[in-house]
Formats: C-alpha cells, sequence, structure tokens
C-alpha cells in the first residue's frame, strides 16, 4: 500500500480512538501522470476557481487624534484658553518688522508716533498700543525710534520675551559740494 493512502487510514483509527464513530470523508484520488503531462491553461479554465475569504475593510477614525498637517502651536494655545497674544487691531496683521516709522513727536506728555503699513496706510500709535503678529506692546517711543516688546511661545509652551526697536530708515547723505 502506498504512503498516501495509509494516511487517512491512520487518522480515521486515531480519531475512532478518540470516540469518533464516523470516519472523515475518503480523500479524492490523486490525478493520473497522463494528466498532470495535459497543458495547465485549460485545467484552470475548467475547474472553477476556490473564492478567498474576504478580507477586512480597513478604516480609520481621526476621532480624539491631533490633525497632523496643524503645528503643535495652534493647540498650544488653543488648551491655554484666555491667554492669546495676538492684537485685534489692524497693525496685528503684519509682524513688527514690516511696520515703517514715518513720524515721532516727542516732548508732550505722552509721545506719539506714526508708522506706516505694508500697505501704506499710516497708523498713529502711543505707548501701549499693540502692534504686530505676535501680540507686541509699544513699551516706549524716544526720539527717532519705537520700542516694541513681544511675547513669543516656544514649542515646549514657554514664553520669552522679546525686545524690538523700530528705527527711522538710513537717509543718503547729501552731497554738497556740487
Amino acid at each position: 500500500m502506498s504512503a498516501q493512502r495509509l494516511v487517512p487510514i491512520a487518522l480515521a483509527a486515531a480519531l475512532a480512538a478518540c470516540g469518533e464513530s464516523k470516519p472523515p470523508p475518503p480523500r479524492p484520488a490523486a490525478p493520473a501522470p497522463a494528466a498532470a503531462a495535459a497543458p495547465a491553461a485549460p485545467a484552470a479554465a475548467a475547474a472553477p476557481e476556490a473564492k478567498k475569504p474576504a478580507e477586512p475593510e480597513w478604516s480609520y477614525s481621526s476621532a480624539g487624534k491631533r490633525d497632523p498637517f496643524r503645528t503643535y502651536l495652534s493647540d498650544l494655545e488653543k488648551s491655554q484658553g484666555g491667554l492669546t497674544t495676538r492684537c485685534a487691531t489692524p497693525l496685528g496683521r503684519y509682524e513688527v518688522e514690516q511696520l515703517k516709522i514715518v513720524a515721532v513727536i516727542t516732548g508732550l506728555e505722552d509721545p506719539v508716533a506714526m508708522v506706516e503699513a505694508p500697505n501704506g496706510v499710516g497708523y498713529s500709535v502711543r505707548r501701549g498700543a499693540c502692534i504686530g503678529k505676535n501680540g507686541g506692546v509699544v513699551a516706549a517711543i524716544r526720539s527717532g525710534e519705537i520700542i516694541v516688546t513681544e511675547w513669543a511661545v516656544r514649542a515646549d509652551g514657554t514664553r520669552d520675551r522679546a525686545q524690538t526697536v523700530l528705527r527711522f530708515p538710513a537717509q543718503p547723505a547729501m552731497n554738497l559740494e556740487e
């Protein structure tokens, strides 16, 4: 007897010893060697393909997860609630470095300066005025300069105080010898 025929008989004997009363159905006989020599393509076309079990569909839920395309600082600002560093004034739309000093009036009890925004509109500022995207405050107005104090939020959540000095643009020297 061949080894292929002994395996089902041994399996049936083992199941009978375990209490199984019904032997398993016999395995189909192996194809004849002549059938194996036939071309594989017609045999595959004649036999129906076995259906594979359906793979589970993958789904993703972003509920409770951070948006990976937003910066960490925006989440930090939302979590701090009332602590905001932005200006609601028209000068809050620009960086402090984008503003240009046009005029400074000192000698008053409360000095006044005029700055020009990149769009060409001029604004007057006094001490304590909110200016810049980072919520800067005009700390002092001196002859020819404005000192702006800003609070920058770092990635770890700490705040740093930085001072920016805006000065009149350098004027070219006049050549009087011509």
